[in-house]
């Protein structure tokens, strides 16, 4: 039983990577800004004089929302532009999960955590990240990945598994999904669906933090346009079996956080345990009177991937063992 577990947990985990790394594909907020601002003021050019006697108390909250309103969008514009100028960076992105599996009248869990360290560079392209997975007393697993596209535009990817390095040409998506800043930029392109929680304090310095709940059909198509199931046909499902599985998923809940001072986007998070939940139960109804007496959940599902060194990452080189291959 152990062996299905760790089967699982891996599986899992690689869901969570391509989730997280993969971003999702939105339009940006700007158009429904412009759309919004052209209501208010329209609103505003049509007020009656009855409209315009308000009490006091009513001008200090108009003059509330206009203050806070400006703030809201501001920082999401600029946010998105200042990634948009972006060249190199590097990420942090840890995935935690908490998962238990019980059948035969025993019972696994297992408790990981994997993290991701990355650096991106586009002129030239090229990518570094160190992987490091923690299960606990079912072992650990460590990774080396690079990637770069040659001058002719073939990208390659380099990953050496703790023994061996692996080279294959990939195309420039499954490059790109390793691109914090590329993730980060696809989030913040969905601003319009945030609301402003207010600040906190990330790392030291102070951010806007917001806020986004997707639910239903929304939450399924993200998924699915990160490849979200991908890694899961390791279970034996192809993949109209994996996407009929995500069928009233449930929420899926983002926060965003963009510095005050710089206003760049430096931290994500999602809360993926109520899917992850829905997706374990599904894929056991899916194997029918195989899991008779099976039962999977997960008490933890979370992502959160932090942005730093802006336009200033440290630089790297591929090691010419990785190229050998």
């Amino acid at each position: 039983m152990k062996k299905r577990v760790l089967a699982l947990t891996l599986a899992m985990m690689m869901t969570l990577s391509v989730t997280a790394c993969g971003g999702k594909d939105t339009s940006t907020s700007a158009e429904s800004n412009e759309v919004q601002t052209q209501e208010e003021e329209t609103s505003s050019e049509e007020e009656t004089p009855a409209e315009a006697e308000e009490t006091t108390e009513d001008v200090a909250e108009e003059a509330e929302s206009e203050i806070e309103a400006p703030e809201e969008t501001d920082a999401f514009a600029a946010a998105l532009e200042n990634m948009k100028s972006v060249t190199n960076l590097e990420g942090l992105m840890v995935m935690e999960m908490n998962m238990e599996v019980s059948a035969d009248g025993q019972t696994e869990s297992v408790e990981s955590v994997t993290t991701m360290d990355m650096a991106f560079f586009s002129d030239p392209r090229k990518l570094k990240v160190e992987m490091n997975s923690d299960m606990g007393a079912a072992g650990s697993v460590h990774q080396s990945i690079y990637g770069e596209v040659l001058e002719d535009g073939t990208a390659m990817m380099y990953q050496y598994d703790g023994a061996n390095w692996h080279s294959q040409q990939v195309g420039a998506a499954d490059m790109m999904q390793y691109d914090a800043g590329s993730s980060m930029l696809s989030f913040i392109n969905d601003g319009a669906n945030y609301t402003l929680e207010g600040m906190e304090e990330i790392d030291g310095v102070n951010a806007y933090k917001y806020a986004c709940v997707t639910s239903g059909e929304d939450a399924k198509q993200q998924l699915l346009s990160a490849g979200a199931l991908d890694s899961l046909t390791s279970l034996g499902m192809d993949m109209n079996q994996l996407e009929s599985l995500m069928d009233d998923v449930g929420e899926l809940t983002e926060y965003v956080w963009i510095e005050e001072s710089s206003l760049y986007p430096v931290k994500y998070e999602s809360d993926m345990t109520q899917i992850m939940n829905k997706l374990l139960s599904s894929i056991v109804e899916s194997m029918g009177e195989q899991a008779a007496g099976l039962t999977m959940s997960t008490s933890k599902m979370k992502i959160s991937m932090t942005c730093f060194n802006f336009n200033n990452a440290a630089d790297f080189t591929i090691p010419e063992e990785a190229k050998a291959e």
